[in-house]
């Protein structure tokens, strides 16, 4: 079935495959039997259709790719909880957010977790998290310790009701009772007769833009990023119709025409001589068994060809351009945009190295920092925070190289820093970004080198002979032992 063909309703009154919403469609009963401008413009009104965009992100692989390789990247990470007084991670299974890391729910790990919420937010620019909790709970309770269940909710289901109507809504205003006085609560649509509303304080909204106050939008919702790529899109979905229609309904390839002349000029051929001429073409010629590849007439005709060929349309140019557009709303540059030619770059490493430092990275540092305000994991005593590592994906192990080597010049800096009086103990480990002493454990390391006692003095010195010395037992270690010589041989210099 074609593309647009998901479009068609059929004669027989069998319902259509759903495809992408069509909304002020131009045409009644939503007939098309030809793709118009007007069609399109129609399917891809942006601001309020997320239905559009997730069909968009499942059929179209042109906006599925960049959307995946950001959120299949993000969930390869290694998501982590660390105490906030040290950054230590904290390996026990037992604790309760390790449990939400290895299973967020009955249905999926956490993988599947993570990427369908960043799918959910970079297709349709919002993304809900809820944490499915007894009703005998509170606003203020501990979610990382009272609730073990988490759901990523469709986007293109909820709708976020108001708790007040008209101007009332204290927006931009003093809240004292917070964001229940804005935010009655998630309606979650299930379908026509089902629909459950959550309390607000249960969903975490994590928008990818600027929320909207109004409009059909939606309430405190953000747009899409593929909302102003309605055009290139639209280019997209018309040359893969076109191909379609190339390769499966190819239509009549030509005609061949008669040049026998009289005075009267061309004599067109009976329809006798037609039904003749092709049984002999279809029976005699071919590359069929017993058939010739070529055929000899007795009468002057010519070839006069009808159709156009997919080289001559062009529509791999116009596929990559609309590509590279798209991807590069999500912050990917064209050199990894994959295509038929030039399928190995020199600088692909690097550019893929680029897109971590300046899309995956930022994204899944900032959801760990909200899902961390969200559990509440530094409420209450605890002191946790959720974190996430990518020390092991390749093409980012030259810049873990590079980061020890200015960790190591920034040490011996210090170094020659403190031996000078310039910074304290405590300067010198916030520099190369190791937890600072408290004052109480150890009084001399908020004290600069004069500042100390000769018993403190002796313990850095200790401390420092220490290290060279163990540097010095390496370093004869390494050596390689002479021999001695034996009895009764001279060593002469």
């Amino acid at each position: 079935m074609g593309l647009f063909d998901k479009f068609k309703k059929k004669e027989t009154g069998e319902k259509p495959e759903e495809f992408l919403p069509v909304v002020n469609a131009p045409i009644g009963k939503n007939k098309y039997s030809v793709i118009t401008p007007e069609m399109i413009e129609g399917i891809l009104r942006p601001e309020y259709a997320s239905d559009n965009f997730l069909t968009l992100f499942r059929t179209v692989p042109e906006v599925f790719w960049p959307i995946d390789f950001i959120a299949s990247r993000i969930a390869g990470a290694n998501f982590v909880v660390k105490r906030t007084n040290d950054d230590s991670v904290v390996w026990r299974l037992s604790h309760p957010v390790n449990g939400i890391l290895n299973n967020p729910n009955c249905l999926m790990g956490w993988y599947e977790f993570i990427y369908n919420h960043f799918v959910y937010k970079l297709c349709t620019g919002n993304a809900y998290v809820r944490a499915a909790m007894g009703d005998h709970l509170k606003a203020d309770a501990l979610k990382w310790k009272y609730c073990d269940t988490y759901w990523n909710l469709p986007s293109n289901r909820v709708e976020i009701e108001r708790a007040r109507i008209g101007y009332s809504i204290p927006l931009f205003g003093c809240t004292p009772e917070g964001i229940d006085d804005i935010i009655a609560g998630y309606k979650l649509n299930f379908g026509v007769n089902a629909c459950e509303l959550i309390p607000s304080w249960q969903v975490w909204h994590d928008r990818d833009g600027l929320p909207s106050y109004g409009g059909r939008i939606g309430f405190l919702k953000s747009m899409s990023r593929l909302a102003p790529l309605r055009k290139p899109i639209g280019n997209l979905i018309a040359v893969y119709s076109a191909r379609n229609i190339i390769y499966v309904k190819r239509g009549g390839v030509g005609f061949i025409v008669q040049q026998q002349q009289d005075k009267a000029g061309t004599v067109a051929m009976t329809s006798e001589e037609k039904k003749e001429f092709v049984k002999e073409l279809t029976e005699d010629y071919g590359f069929g068994e017993g058939q010739f590849p070529f055929g000899v007439s007795n009468i002057p005709m010519t070839f006069v060809r009808t159709n156009l060929s997919i080289s001559e349309l062009q529509p791999f140019d116009e596929t990559l351009a609309d590509a590279i557009t798209i991807a590069g709303a999500y912050g990917i540059p064209s050199v990894l945009v994959p295509r038929k030619d030039q399928s190995t770059f020199s600088n692909q490493a690097t550019a893929e190295k680029a897109v971590y430092s300046s899309v995956v990275i930022p994204l899944a540092k900032r959801f760990c920092k909200d899902f961390t305000v969200f559990l509440r994991m530094e409420e209450g005593g605890s002191k946790y925070y959720l974190d996430c590592d990518f020390s092991g994906v390749d093409c980012l192990q030259e810049g873990l190289k590079e980061a020890e080597e200015v960790k190591k010049l920034i040490n011996e800096r210090c170094a020659d820093q403190f031996d000078k009086g310039l910074i304290t103990l405590n300067d010198w480990r916030a520099q190369i970004g190791e937890a600072m002493i408290d004052e109480n454990e150890l009084p001399l390391a908020v004290k600069l080198k004069w500042q100390m006692t000769d018993k403190e003095l002796s313990q850095i010195k200790r401390v420092f002979n220490s290290q060279i010395t163990n540097d010095n037992n390496q370093q004869e270690d390494g050596k390689e032992q002479q021999p001695e010589p034996e009895e009764g041989n001279v060593v002469q210099e």
